[in-house]
């Protein structure tokens, strides 16, 4: 339903290893038993790592087909070499290529971990990510699911990868629910439930970026966009002691509790000059600080400058619920734009 095709493909190729290890588990013929581990020790490790990278293009459709063919091709041939142990499959599958001590997966299932671990590590330390720690996990536990010969520890190991990945899918789903995929910001969702927790004491600030339709219509909607995720990137600072989220157009909203407007009114104000003291570069799609923009020509042509107007409100006997504080702030707002834009109006609720 929320479109992870990689986490259930590779919950998919975990239930195989699991009814695989039972079998071998119950087996009493020691070739089976050596053949069924070999491919359990080769398969499950690719699986999990083909499956943390392909994209999400739905299970149930023909690209998602390709994958559901070959777990069942796996299975079909945990049943051949259950039902037809070989002994040239099994030397094939425990194939050393060093001189190593015995490990619970043969050399070439450590081999697929090993890769799987270095690929899963680079990409977790480019960007943090639930399902990727799931996936690290999975081919972490890899190693003693294979090495367990008891059903329960089987059963408790596939379990344990399940439960990870299913506490993944809780968080790219919260993910998808409270966050603007656009800025990074928590959303207006976030923003609401938030609402419902404060105290006696808060500020609510309401930002918006000055003449945002006119960057949309005369550079297109790609510029709009990383306009907005500059503005993003300075709410986002440390320097920031309030809360921001994205309220939703070219609508910010920053939430300071426990403090009062005569405590984030400069705050509040350096914010303002800071964006206002940075340029917009069209060719690079990034900002730069004006003092450091040493341009000249049709350099300076392509730096723009953007202003946001700013306004605030505070809780107060006349607005005691956070909805009219924060229809104060947007009025606050509204004042700062009909004032010539570019500033930052404080009112009282």
């Amino acid at each position: 339903q929320f479109n992870r095709s990689r986490m259930f493909f590779a919950l998919l190729s975990l239930l195989v290893a699991y009814a695989a290890l039972l079998a071998r588990a119950r087996s009493t013929d020691p070739l089976a038993h050596a053949a069924l581990g070999g491919l359990v020790s080769l398969c499950l490790p690719l699986d999990l790592l083909a499956f943390s990278f392909i994209p999400e293009r739905g299970a149930f459709s023909r690209y998602g087909a390709w994958w559901f063919a070959l777990l069942a091709l796996e299975l079909l041939a945990g049943w051949g070499m259950l039902a037809f142990p070989s002994p040239g499959v099994v030397r094939a599958l425990h194939v050393q290529f060093l001189r190593l001590p015995d490990f619970s997966l043969t050399q070439p299932g450590l081999l697929c971990v090993a890769l799987g671990l270095i690929w899963l590590n680079d990409r977790l330390l480019l960007r943090h990510s639930a399902e990727l720690a799931a996936f690290f996990l999975a081919m972490l536990v890899a190693v003693p699911l294979v090495a367990a010969s008891q059903p329960a520890a089987i059963a408790a190991y596939t379990a344990a990868l399940g439960l990870a990945f299913g506490y993944a899918l809780v968080q790219e789903s919260w993910s998808m629910a409270y966050l603007d995929e656009l800025t990074g910001l928590q959303g207006r969702r976030a923003l609401e439930e938030q609402l419902r927790q404060l105290g006696k004491r808060y500020v609510i600030a309401m930002l918006d970026v000055d003449h945002f339709k006119k960057f949309n219509d005369r550079y297109g909607h790609d510029v709009g966009d990383q306009v907005l995720r500059f503005v993003a990137s300075r709410l986002q600072r440390q320097t920031l002691t309030g809360k921001p989220y994205r309220y939703g157009g070219e609508e910010f909203c920053v939430l300071y509790s426990g403090r009062g407007l005569t405590e984030v009114g400069a705050e509040l104000e350096q914010l303002r000059s800071d964006i206002e003291s940075s340029r917009f570069d069209l060719r690079q799609g990034e900002r730069r600080s004006q003092e450091n923009a040493d341009l000249a020509g049709d350099e300076q042509s392509n730096m723009l400058s953007v202003t946001v107007s700013i306004g605030a409100a505070e809780y107060g006997t006349d607005h005691a619920e956070p909805w009219s504080v924060l229809k104060a702030a947007d009025q606050a707002l509204y004042e700062a734009k009909h004032a010539g834009r570019n500033r930052v109006s404080l009112a009282r609720a």
